[in-house]
């Protein structure tokens, strides 16, 4: 189980990565005949963030950290989603075919939303009731009872990686909601679901449970990266949610100088195929 968690992880870790560094050399390349890509710049901040934060939780996995099954059962879930978006980038960027359109019927996708909301409903169960590891500080010590007063199931309460990782959980969790909700308003209109916009559905929304299950199961080893995730969680839930709202343009809706048709691939907040 170690061996699948540590590995799952760092794969994750390397599609953040490779993402982030492609949507940042993507923005910094075209941003003199486009502008600056809001959702680029956020994108790349979020994967600076999350892109290490797997890769050092799946190294210490491989070398001894406590595996669970929620660990593997969250790592599994968001394994998909990661490699298909990137594999679709990679795609769109060798000139080929990238994003797929596909019709789905709306019973499957209701399965498919119940069997992802039942699957985290366990994970998080079971990460709240995984058992702690027998620490030195519980005993009857002025020290172990301050920190028994602050503690729930284990849970350190004043852990800055707790207090992060919730945190993240719940923005990365609304920047999913966003997302999705874009996706059924372009089903609603064109019958059609985008490849690559359920794929960015699926990693935020696994990010978000990966983040959740780390809250209360890893140890201090990611915490720059989670407190770095935290700004950039925020600046990402803003400029996501205003492009939901159409309150900002971006360059989805911004076309090169010169060209008079609109951008070849829609963005995933767009509810409209253009």
């Amino acid at each position: 189980m170690s061996l699948i968690i540590g590995i799952g992880n760092i794969l994750i870790g390397v599609a953040y990565s490779v993402m982030g560094l492609q949507s940042l050399l993507e923005t910094i390349a075209l941003h003199r005949y486009r502008g600056w890509s809001r959702f680029g710049l956020g994108f790349s901040l979020m994967a600076a963030s999350c892109g290490p934060h797997h890769l050092i939780h799946g190294w210490h996995v491989l070398h001894g950290e406590p595996a669970t099954g929620s660990m593997l059962a969250a790592t599994l879930i968001g394994l998909p989603a990661g490699v298909s978006f990137v594999w679709l980038r990679l795609e769109t960027l060798l000139g080929r075919r990238g994003d797929r359109t596909f019709a789905m019927p709306t019973v499957a996708a209701v399965v498919a939303i119940t069997a992802f909301a039942l699957a985290t409903g366990w994970i998080t169960s079971s990460s709240i009731a995984y058992p702690p590891v027998a620490t030195a500080w519980i005993s009857c010590t002025t020290s172990g009872l301050a920190r028994q007063v602050t503690s729930f199931l284990g849970c350190d309460l004043t852990s800055f990686i707790l207090a992060t990782n919730l945190f993240v959980t719940v923005t990365y969790g609304m920047v999913g909601w966003y997302l999705a909700d874009t996706q059924a308003r372009r089903h609603a209109t064109t019958g059609n679901w985008s490849l690559s916009g359920l794929s960015l559905v699926g990693i935020f929304l696994t990010c978000a449970l990966l983040h959740l299950v780390h809250a209360f199961t890893t140890d201090g080893a990611t915490l720059a990266f989670d407190l770095l995730g935290v700004p950039a969680s925020i600046y990402y839930l803003w400029i996501v949610g205003r492009l939901h709202n159409d309150l900002v343009v971006d360059w989805n809706r911004r076309p090169l100088v010169g060209v008079s048709t609109a951008p070849e691939r829609s963005s995933p907040w767009n509810s409209v195929q253009i």
